[in-house]
């Protein structure tokens, strides 16, 4: 592949990806007016919700499964354990920014007057921080990860992500609208009988959500 990235970070990579999607999606919801709409402010709501959740199962997973395994690596290294405190701290700050958008899409009063700027808060700071970890955790992961913490590491996440309906969700998100080499070598790592199914039944069966619009 000519991604650049190696195949055991890619995944983090095309999530990443598929949270941008979503920040697009969220703004272009609010700033065009669709949530006047009640269909679309469904399909907007339905779209929300399912990135809050895939979120939070990206953050909770680096949270309590790849942090605690990086750190003890890095003893003697402070500025490195510093950047971790950083990706941590990162996360804590987004949660408020989610909360206030909920809180604004809730209020039928001033709801509408505050989520356009809550919603530019929310996307300012995880932008920064998805840029922030591709640029400088990454690189700190990858010099202290060995091929079998990365293997338990997709493991923990596997069993996290919900089972088969889990994955059924899953993969199609961070698959729809991937950059297709990404994509791709995604892809390419995972099982030979995992891809078929993605591609036969899950992407086709996701598709047919109304997400967004």
């Amino acid at each position: 592949m000519a991604t650049g990235i190696s195949d055991d970070t890619i995944m983090m990579y095309v999530i990443h990806d598929a949270l941008r999607r979503d920040l697009e999606h969220l703004t272009r919801a609010v700033e065009s007016g669709d949530l006047a709409d009640p269909q679309r402010r469904q399909a907007a709501n339905a779209g929300w919700e399912l990135f809050k959740y895939q979120l939070h199962h990206h953050h909770t997973g680096e949270d309590v499964a790849l942090w605690p395994r990086v750190r003890p690596r890095l003893a003697g290294r402070p500025d490195d354990l510093a950047l971790l405190d950083e990706m941590e701290a990162e996360h804590v700050r987004i949660g408020p920014l989610i909360t206030e958008i909920d809180a604004a899409v809730a209020d039928q009063d001033t709801g509408v007057d505050r989520l356009p700027e809550a919603t530019a808060a929310f996307r300012r700071q995880l932008t920064d921080h998805l840029g922030h970890e591709e640029r400088e955790a990454v690189p700190v992961i990858e010099s202290v990860m060995t091929r079998k913490d990365w293997k338990e590491f997709a493991r923990t996440q596997q069993k996290s992500v919900g089972g088969i309906k889990g994955a059924a969700e899953f993969f199609p998100y961070i698959l729809t609208g991937a950059d297709p080499e990404r994509g791709a070598q995604a892809v390419s790592i995972f099982p030979p009988p995992l891809r078929l199914l993605i591609r036969k039944v899950w992407q086709p069966r996701y598709a047919k959500r109304k997400l967004w619009a």
